[in-house]
C-alpha cells in the first residue's frame, strides 16, 4: 500500500511540471537579448532584441503558463525577410514534410472570422509542437489591429481546431516591439534576471543520464534526443507544504503561485544517451522525474483456421492453424531519484535509471 501511495504521489508531481511553463528560457542558455515584458497568471511576453543590428531581428513571444499549450511568436523584419510574420505553434497542428501553403479561418470572440492564407511548417527534430506562420507584410498595422487580450482565439485547418490560447498583455509587447522597431533597447529584466525573480540562482550543476532497462541482457532504453523528458522539483519546506496540501483536495490546482512556481523546471535531452543537465541551481535537495516511452515489441498467437483429420474416412479431430504475429506499441514510463546537492557550487552527477535486472516480475 504504502509503494502505491508513493507511486500515486509521483504521478502528481508529474502531472504537476507537465503543467507548469516557467516563463523564462530554461537554465544554463542565458541570452541577455531576451527580455521579460510582462508577466501574469496566463503566461509572459518575451522581448527579442539584436542591439548588433539595430531595428532588425526584433521579436515578442507568448509563453502560456501551463505546459503544452500553444504560444505565439510576432517577428519582426530581418535582413532576409522585409516584412513581419506571426508564428504559430502547438500539438494539434499537423506536421508536414516541407513548407505548404493552406488557408486557415481565425475566430475571436464577438468578432466575425477571418481567412487567411498561412504556412504549415515541417517540425524541428524532438519538436512535439507544429507550427503554421502568417506574413503580416505591415505588421504595425496589423498588431494596432490585436486586442490587449483574447479568451479562446482560435485556428481552424479544414474544420478542425489546431490551435486555441487565452492571453493578454499585448499592449506591452506591442510597445516594446515598436521601439525595438525604432532602434531603442528596452530597459527591461534580462532572463537571467527574471529567473533569478522567481527563483533563487545558484552555481551548483545537476547532470547526467535518464534510461530504462528492462533486465540483464536487455538493452537500454533511452529518452528522445530533443525531448522534455527530464524534469526536477526543487523540495524546499515552502514546496512540501503546498504538495501535501494539494494531495489532502485530491484537486489538481488550476493556477500554481509564483512562490511554488519556482520549484519547477524542466530540460531538453541534449543526446541518443539520455543526457540531461541543469545548471544555476542552489544547494538543496530535488526529485528528478523521468517520463517518457519506448517502443515495445510482443509476440502474439493467431488461430486462422483449422485442419480436420480422418482416419479410414473417420473424423477424429482438428488441428488449430496457428501463426504469430509481431505487434509494436508505446510502452509509458515514469519513474524518480532524489538527489542532494549538499553546497552550492558543486557539480552532482546521476544516473537517472529504472533497472528490472533482479525481477522475476515486472518491478512498478
Amino acid at each position: 500500500m504504502n509503494r502505491l501511495k508513493r507511486i500515486a504521489c509521483s504521478k502528481l508531481a508529474l502531472l504537476l511540471i507537465s503543467m507548469v511553463t516557467v516563463a523564462v528560457a530554461q537554465p544554463g542558455s542565458p541570452d541577455n537579448n531576451t527580455k521579460l515584458v510582462s508577466r501574469s497568471a496566463i503566461g509572459a511576453w518575451m522581448l527579442n532584441e539584436d542591439p548588433a543590428h539595430p531595428r532588425l531581428n526584433c521579436s515578442v513571444k507568448f509563453l502560456p503558463g501551463r505546459k503544452g499549450q500553444p504560444g505565439f511568436t510576432i517577428l519582426g523584419p530581418t535582413r532576409k525577410m522585409p516584412g513581419g510574420v506571426i508564428l504559430f505553434s502547438g500539438t494539434d497542428i499537423p506536421s508536414t514534410a516541407s513548407p505548404k501553403d493552406i488557408q486557415v479561418e481565425l475566430l475571436q470572440q464577438t468578432l466575425p472570422s477571418t481567412r487567411l492564407r498561412a504556412t504549415l511548417l515541417p517540425r524541428q527534430p524532438g519538436d512535439a509542437a507544429g507550427a503554421l506562420a502568417v506574413a503580416a507584410g505591415d505588421l504595425r498595422q496589423t498588431m494596432k489591429s490585436m486586442r490587449d487580450r483574447e479568451h479562446n482565439m482560435q485556428l481552424r485547418l479544414e474544420g478542425s481546431t489546431v490551435f486555441a490560447l487565452d492571453y493578454d498583455g499585448l499592449a506591452l509587447a506591442r510597445g516594446s516591439l515598436f521601439n525595438c522597431l525604432e532602434g531603442r533597447l528596452f530597459a527591461g529584466q534580462t532572463l537571467k534576471e527574471a529567473r533569478a525573480d522567481i527563483r533563487p540562482l545558484g552555481t551548483s550543476v545537476i547532470k547526467g543520464q535518464a534510461f530504462f532497462k528492462g533486465g540483464l541482457l536487455a538493452a537500454k532504453k533511452y529518452p528522445p534526443k530533443g525531448s522534455e523528458a527530464v524534469g526536477l522539483i526543487w523540495m524546499t519546506d515552502e514546496f512540501k507544504v503546498w504538495y501535501e496540501q494539494v494531495k489532502r483536495d485530491k484537486k489538481m490546482p488550476q493556477h500554481i503561485p509564483l512562490n511554488i512556481l519556482k520549484h519547477f523546471l524542466r530540460t531538453k535531452v541534449l543526446d541518443d544517451q539520455g543526457g540531461f543537465m541543469f545548471t544555476n541551481m542552489p544547494a538543496g535537495e530535488y526529485l528528478l522525474i523521468a517520463d517518457y516511452s519506448y517502443e515495445k515489441t510482443v509476440n502474439q498467437e493467431e488461430v486462422i483456421g483449422r485442419t480436420d483429420v480422418f482416419v479410414g474416412g473417420n473424423y477424429i479431430g482438428s488441428n488449430a492453424q496457428i501463426t504469430v504475429g509481431t505487434y509494436a506499441y508505446q510502452q509509458g514510463l515514469t519513474f524518480e531519484k532524489r538527489v542532494v546537492v549538499p553546497a552550492d557550487g558543486q557539480t552532482i552527477e546521476v544516473t537517472l535509471d529504472k533497472s528490472q535486472i533482479m525481477c522475476f516480475l515486472v518491478c512498478f
